[in-house]
């Protein structure tokens, strides 16, 4: 299933490629790739892909992971510059961990040629009716920042759970541009609904 549409952003940094295609030769990874983006800046060409791997249940457990992968392919050649791993093992009731939909977005807020990427995905291992754990990773470069929360929770248009929001302190090192963009896409994806 195609998640998300191809298309193709103008930006500061030029065309930005949202959309999955094939992963370039010689990058081992593991699961499904759910989304991806290609540009091109003062690193060199990168690609950036987000994977999930399939729910793996156990007796009375299941498990699944999702990762995420940055390289730059320049001259046939991809090096690794950041790679993120989350999980959830052994859960006994029903397990959540998924990319948010179309919350994959490349920047350049500093306006220094580099791009940021930034995405979100939520996660859970719960047997009843509350909110899911969410977290947004961003990097520029090597530099990772991070918020990790709970998501808002609606049934029928009450709130269940207001939601919550740590803003990681690797963002005090960061431009101010940084934690304002990333607090902006976290209230832009925050919200679940339940119900109808």
């Amino acid at each position: 299933i195609e998640k998300n549409d191809s298309k193709q952003i103008a930006t500061d940094l030029g065309y930005i490629k949202y959309g999955i295609s094939k992963v370039p030769e010689g990058i081992q990874y593991s699961g499904s790739v759910v989304a991806m983006a290609q540009w091109d800046d003062k690193l060199g060409s990168n690609i950036l892909f987000v994977t999930e791997t399939a729910e793996n249940s156990n007796e009375d457990t299941r498990s699944k992971e999702l990762f995420g992968y940055h390289y730059i392919t320049d001259n046939s050649e991809n090096v690794l510059l950041w790679k993120i791993n989350d999980f959830i093992k052994d859960c006994p009731v029903d397990l959540t961990l998924e990319y948010l939909d179309k919350s994959l977005e490349i920047t350049d807020l500093d306006k220094n040629g580099i791009g940021e990427s930034s995405f979100l995905y939520k996660m859970s291992c719960k047997g009843d009716v509350s909110a899911d754990d969410m977290k947004l990773i961003m990097h520029e470069d090597k530099n990772k920042y991070a918020i990790r929360g709970t998501m808002k929770l609606m049934m029928n248009g009450q709130v269940l759970e207001k939601g919550s929001m740590k803003v990681d302190p690797s963002f005090n090192k960061a431009p101010l541009e940084f934690p304002e963009y990333a607090e902006k896409q976290w209230n832009r994806f925050k919200t679940e609904n339940v119900g109808n």
